[in-house]
């Protein structure tokens, strides 16, 4: 049984999408990471917790995983497809990629920050 290759998509693909709720986005880094910085409307969902057989229903949308710059989200990915589970996409590059690509992020990175001298 030849293994199906786990697709990739751009930061503007999954921003069309999300926008037009395609969607649903999965950031599988940790929540400390997730609490720095993290793409608006994505959910949490660690890959040191991620366990296909207990994952939500999300019905019939496609789930993009991501995470820093890829390496995990493909891992999820994976384990998420070799469990059955259909229409999973990659953000290339990770939340890297999508502020690259000039895409708003939000999170305790921006409340950190301190202008005043």
């Amino acid at each position: 049984m030849s293994q199906q290759l786990l697709p990739e998509i751009n930061a503007p693909t999954a921003n069309s999408w999300m926008a037009s709720r395609e969607a649903v986005m999965l950031d599988v880094r940790e929540a400390s990471e997730f609490d720095f910085e993290n793409i608006p409307g994505s959910i949490l969902l660690p890959l040191s917790f991620l366990d296909p057989e207990n994952f939500p229903a999300i019905g019939n949308v496609k789930i993009i995983v991501l995470c820093a710059i890829g390496k995990r989200a493909l891992v999820a990915q994976k384990q998420l497809q070799d469990s059955g589970f259909k229409n999973l996409f990659t953000l290339s590059g990770g939340i890297d990629s999508w502020k690259k690509a000039g895409f708003e992020t939000q999170g305790g990175k921006f409340e950190a920050l301190d202008y005043t001298i």
